[in-house]
């Protein structure tokens, strides 16, 4: 577990309280990358919500993620300080902070598009090619369903 002394992540003084109140929020929410600010806090309108933030200039590990037993949705706005490695980084703090399991939303992709095209050309079982971003959950118990 992280040390006590480490500092919460913004919003995260908020979330504590709203945790133990009679109507705890649901899903919590961790914006990250561009406009994470704008995003927590439109987030924040909704009575059933809560978000944080994980700010790009600085590393989740510096933070005491309030999310003991959480399943989280990080809404993940892709930039220059929060690509795929920065993510990864992310979710494996969350897990190790005793989330339960963390949902990646990749909040740029239009999931009404195919996330697979078929390639003829290539060797049998390598011919379905990804071609966009998916959500992805982790799992304490390291299982991922993509």
């Amino acid at each position: 577990m992280p040390d006590q002394r480490l500092p919460l992540p913004p919003f995260g003084k908020e979330l504590i309280a709203r945790l133990q109140s009679t109507s705890p929020p649901w899903p919590i929410m961790i914006c990250f990358g561009r406009g994470a600010w704008q995003r927590a806090r439109h987030w924040q309108s909704n009575p059933t919500v809560w978000a944080l933030v994980c700010p790009s200039d600085s590393a989740p590990a510096q933070y005491r993620w309030p999310v003991l037993g959480q399943m989280l949705i990080v809404e993940w706005q892709i930039d220059q300080t929060a690509g795929h490695d920065e993510v990864l980084v992310l979710v494996k703090v969350l897990l190790g902070s005793g989330a339960e399991c963390v949902a990646v939303l990749p909040s740029w992709v239009d999931f009404s598009q195919s996330a697979f095209e078929y390639d003829s050309c290539l060797p049998v079982g390598e011919r379905w090619v990804q071609v966009r971003e998916e959500i992805v959950v982790y799992r304490l118990n390291g299982d991922n369903d993509g």
